[in-house]
């Protein structure tokens, strides 16, 4: 599955927008989501608001920080093998200590990751912000069928395309191109 970007001026233009994707495209309402200034206004239109997951960078610096914690993990289990301050312990704790060495420094480096990434706007629509800043919508429309919005939504003057899609759901993706016939 693929996401979408759509900027418009107003949220009337997204609420247009997505009334034609839901009513003649089909699209679940869920598969699409608006990112604006004003959330009483999205209320009002019964828009789906964008989620912390697609306004902020949590997920990314949950990877950052997962890979930060792999390193400390590493780190500490060599420092810990190396020194080895308790051989005279069976090997079961051993293992179990350079194992939970391991595990914990991968969960407090994700935690870590994810807690910054929350303070960061998403890499994705950071792009927008200067249009979000004067007054603009996003609208975040996730689909198979992004050829055929874009032709649904061109005969719409209000709305912009963003730049480019992006993937999202990479396995979905992934097995839908397998199972295409050669």
């Amino acid at each position: 599955m693929r996401r979408e970007y759509f900027l418009a001026d107003s949220l009337d233009d997204v609420d247009k927008a997505a009334s034609i994707l839901h009513d003649q495209l089909h699209i679940n309402e869920n598969n699409i989501h608006v990112i604006c200034n004003d959330r009483k206004g999205i209320l009002q239109h019964h828009l789906h608001e964008g989620s912390i997951i697609e306004t902020s960078d949590l997920v990314r610096g949950g990877e950052h920080g997962a890979l930060l914690g792999i390193v400390m993990g590493i780190t500490g289990a060599v420092i810990l093998i190396i020194s080895m301050p308790f051989w005279d312990e069976s090997e079961v704790i051993k293992q179990a200590v350079i194992a939970i060495t391991l595990l914990a420094s991968l969960a407090l480096g994700c935690l870590i990751g994810a807690f910054v990434g929350l303070l960061h706007v998403n890499y994705k629509i950071l792009r927008f912000n200067k249009d979000l800043a004067t007054g603009k919508s996003l609208m975040l429309v996730d689909s198979n069928k992004l050829e055929v919005i874009k032709l649904a939504l061109a005969k719409q003057p209000v709305i912009d395309k963003g730049e480019d899609s992006s993937l999202i759901f990479p396995f979905n993706e992934y097995d839908n191109q397998r199972r295409l016939p050669a």
